[in-house]
């Protein structure tokens, strides 16, 4: 009988072994079965497509950790689709300690059909570098394998699940002339500039806060993003706030060219490096949930029903 656990927990480690070992270390870790099948697995992950691993995911810390990441095949391009199983390794200098975590991962597509990543919930108990090892089933039942490495910080650089949202002072309509000069959304909804985010905190109902820039996006996600959450708000803005900050804090002056562009300060209070980011913080002031990257709304409706309760 075909052991799918003992197969992928061979694949895993024969391949992070090597990757390991390329990088400059060694690994000393048992095999997990006889050498036979240590050879076997070897020899039909040889055979299997060559894939790549495109982590979508900057921000990775101890603790809970919602990661995305692209499987790419050499000479076709992203896989979409497939059932996909993630396990999760402690790289030491003695080898691999795991696996740790296994979990299987779920892929979200992109609107209009440009693209995709797999989701995968991973817990990491400790700082350092882990590795993760990915087994993707293809349509006619085969196996094909794929691993990366990972960094995890010992905390976010973003808030943290469970922590308290950064009071920002952002701009508000209040300081402007013209909704261009606070965004780049060709048909910006005015309440979602009207207030900040320290003003929200204070009205203690849970805030939906989206970091995004329509126009200069380099994900091309921004805009379908902006209006996933206009559309979320238009069903629960009587129940919760919905901001969106732009990443360019001079967005009308860009005109197309972003040597000209300034990273909004709100930005680097919340240690955002990519975009676009969304957070769901609830009525006490605390973040419950976050996502970086396109996240659609079967993922941010129950993230709003849960601080909603």
């Amino acid at each position: 009988m075909f052991n799918f656990r003992r197969t992928f927990l061979t694949i895993s480690l024969t391949l992070l072994s090597l990757a390991f070992a390329a990088c400059g270390g060694s690994s000393t870790e048992p095999d997990p079965t006889p050498a036979a099948n240590v050879e076997a697995s070897a020899s039909s992950a040889s055979e299997a497509p060559q894939l790549a691993v495109a982590l979508a995911s900057t921000d990775l810390a101890v603790g809970e950790n919602r990661v995305s990441f692209g499987v790419i095949q050499q000479g076709t391009g992203p896989i979409k689709n497939a059932e996909v199983q993630v396990q999760t390794f402690v790289i030491t200098d003695a080898g691999l300690d795991g696996p740790k975590q296994t979990v299987t991962a779920s892929f979200r597509e992109w609107p209009g059909g440009s693209g995709g990543v797999y989701i995968a919930q991973l817990s990491f108990d400790q700082a350092g570098e882990w590795g993760l090892g990915i087994l993707l089933t293809q349509s006619n039942g085969s196996l094909a394998p794929a691993t990366t490495r990972v960094q995890v910080q010992e905390q976010s650089l973003t808030p943290a699940i469970g922590a308290s949202a950064i009071r920002s002072e952002n701009k508000t309509s209040k300081d402007v002339s013209d909704l261009e000069e606070l965004t780049t959304d060709t048909d910006p909804d005015p309440n979602m500039y009207s207030i900040t985010i320290a003003e929200a905190l204070d009205q203690n109902k849970p805030l939906l806060v989206t970091f995004s820039t329509p126009a200069y996006c380099q994900s091309a996600t921004c805009g379908p993003q902006l209006g996933v959450v206009k559309d979320l708000k238009s069903s629960h803005s009587s129940d919760m706030n919905f901001l969106h900050i732009e990443v360019y804090d001079n967005p009308d002056e860009i005109q197309g060219d972003l040597t000209r562009g300034k990273i909004s300060p709100t930005l680097t209070e919340w240690g955002l490096r990519t975009e676009p980011w969304t957070f769901v913080v609830d009525a006490e002031g605390l973040v419950q949930a976050k996502f970086e990257g396109f996240v659609g709304p079967e993922d941010l409706e129950p993230a709003i029903q849960a601080v909603l309760q």
